[in-house]
């Protein structure tokens, strides 16, 4: 009896765990998400001086060469993380460049650009972030 108690008290705690998941995103939903928006990536340059790809909070950026900028994306392991890393990031005591910030569930993503970046890529960036809430 102690068994079959346990047995459907262990279910139930599974089933509602998997309830609870919002869905994470990984760099590979955001690689497809961002080639059929018609975005060219291309994998940039590490430079460990760089604040941007120092990382936050222990996560380490994947970054890519976008238009005329760099795009990093932070993907934390939940949305509360996610909110503390952006945070902790702008409470450095450093003068930022020209940047974009975006967050989407778990993953904050910078975009660091020239200061005549085309609002055309900040706009199918946003699209992008749309389409992956559903």
């Amino acid at each position: 009896m102690n068994r079959v108690l346990c047995m459907i008290i262990l279910i139930f705690l599974m089933v509602l765990a998997g309830c609870s998941t919002n869905n994470p995103l990984t760099l590979e939903h955001l690689l497809d998400g961002f080639q059929k928006e018609g975005l060219q990536l291309t994998k940039a340059e590490e430079n460990p001086e760089n604040i941007f790809q120092q990382g936050i909070n222990g996560v380490k950026p994947s970054f890519y060469e976008l238009s005329d900028g760099v795009i990093h994306f932070y993907i934390f392991k939940s949305n509360k993380e996610r909110k503390e890393g952006r945070e902790d990031f702008y409470d450095r005591p450093v003068e930022f460049v020209e940047h974009g910030a975006f967050e989407i569930k778990n993953v904050l993503i910078l975009y660091v650009y020239e200061k005549n970046q085309d609002d055309e890529i900040g706009k199918k960036i946003n699209d992008l972030i749309q389409e992956l809430k559903k």
